[in-house]
């Protein structure tokens, strides 16, 4: 018997600034560069590193700025290690929902990042992109580790040598290579184009096993992570609205593990007595039976989430439920009195209750 709980996600939702300078210290031009020059170092992407996100985290963990691993919709909807800025610069982020990239040059308005072709630099100004819709643009935020961090790295060198690397002006003046079209989906849930490198709604998650075969708790270990993420559909203005279905999960059982050579079935049971739909919050009884796809790469197994629902544990719904309502309560609507607060006040309280009450 497995129930799910974790450590708050640092995943919150972040304004556009009204201005690139803000309080809250971020990333100079110079070390914006640093992490361009950084993207630009990639030759192949690593096992870890094989969709845009997964390569996003990498060069920014290389660059010496950490952060915890988020996919590509989590960054667009906005990350705590981010200010999103309204003019780029180089080595700043930049989101589309299922993409993120590197900026290499605002002036030239081009990005790095993985696609169907492989590594390589794109303008972000060009009809395929412009087709994906306005693209976010993020700043990391400087904490004092980082800012620690980077002045041991930047001074450990009084004369460092040139890297014999493509440089970001070396870059700027190559022309970008045309994308190629999108290729079907080879994920065992689903057959939507997409392009390599692209996530979509159905994200992977690793397994942590040092055995060719992992164990039923290292699944449902990933599986614990899958659900904690997924609680950023609860981190909107109107957290009951969601796109997708989410089942609240009382408890989770991995009943059969099934594996094969390169791809697996994890068969779950998974009892609920709250879900939220599009028509609202839903308090019924239920004991599914599901099954969520595994795969297997060089660096070992992952699972992969279902496209058609979220799952979120009680705990952490719970968790993020209050933290919403707290800050609705909050709001200048709701000290206005306003119905449509009140009445959003009043059902996520319900939900709250009810996830409580069990």
């Amino acid at each position: 018997m497995l129930f799910f709980g974790g450590a708050r996600s640092a995943t919150a939702q972040n304004p556009v600034a009204s201005r690139d300078t803000l309080a809250t210290p971020l990333i100079s031009a110079r070390d914006g560069k640093q992490i361009a020059e950084t993207a630009l170092q990639q030759d192949e992407p690593v096992w870890k590193a094989q969709d845009c996100s997964h390569l996003v985290h990498q060069i920014y963990t290389e660059a010496g700025y950490k952060y915890p691993y988020a996919s590509s919709f989590e960054l667009y909807a906005g990350h705590g290690n981010f200010r999103r800025v309204r003019h780029a610069q180089a080595g700043d982020l930049i989101a589309w929902r299922g993409h993120v990239g590197i900026v290499v040059s605002a002036k030239e308005h081009t990005f790095y990042s993985l696609v169907r072709s492989g590594l390589q630099t794109e303008d972000y100004l060009s009809p395929y992109w412009r087709s994906r819709g306005t693209p976010r643009f993020y700043r990391y935020v400087l904490d004092s580790t980082a800012r620690a961090a980077n002045t041991i790295r930047v001074s450990s060198s009084a004369s460092p040598a040139k890297p014999a690397v493509t440089t970001i002006a070396e870059t700027e003046k190559r022309p970008t290579t045309p994308r190629s079209e999108p290729v079907a989906d080879d994920e065992p849930l689903g057959n939507r184009a997409r392009e390599p490198g692209e996530e979509t709604s159905s994200t992977s998650v690793d397994i942590h096993s040092e055995r060719n075969r992992p164990s039923t708790e290292e699944v449902l270990a990933a599986i614990a992570t899958a659900a904690e993420r997924a609680t950023t559909a609860f981190r909107t203005d109107e957290p009951l609205r969601v796109a997708a279905p989410v089942i609240i999960s009382d408890d989770v059982k991995l009943e059969k593990l099934e594996l094969k050579r390169y791809k697996g079935w994890a068969h779950l049971k998974i009892s609920s007595h709250v879900r939220i739909t599009s028509d609202g919050a839903d308090f019924k009884q239920r004991q599914e039976k599901m099954k969520w796809a595994l795969r297997r790469s060089e660096s070992g197994w992952s699972v992969t989430t279902p496209q058609d629902y979220k799952l979120v544990s009680r705990d952490s719904a719970v968790r993020v439920l209050a933290a919403q309502l707290a800050e609705l309560a909050q709001s200048d609507r709701a000290a206005q009195h306003d119905e449509a607060v009140l009445g959003e006040e009043a059902r996520i309280a319900n939900v709250i209750a009810a996830l409580l009450a069990k």
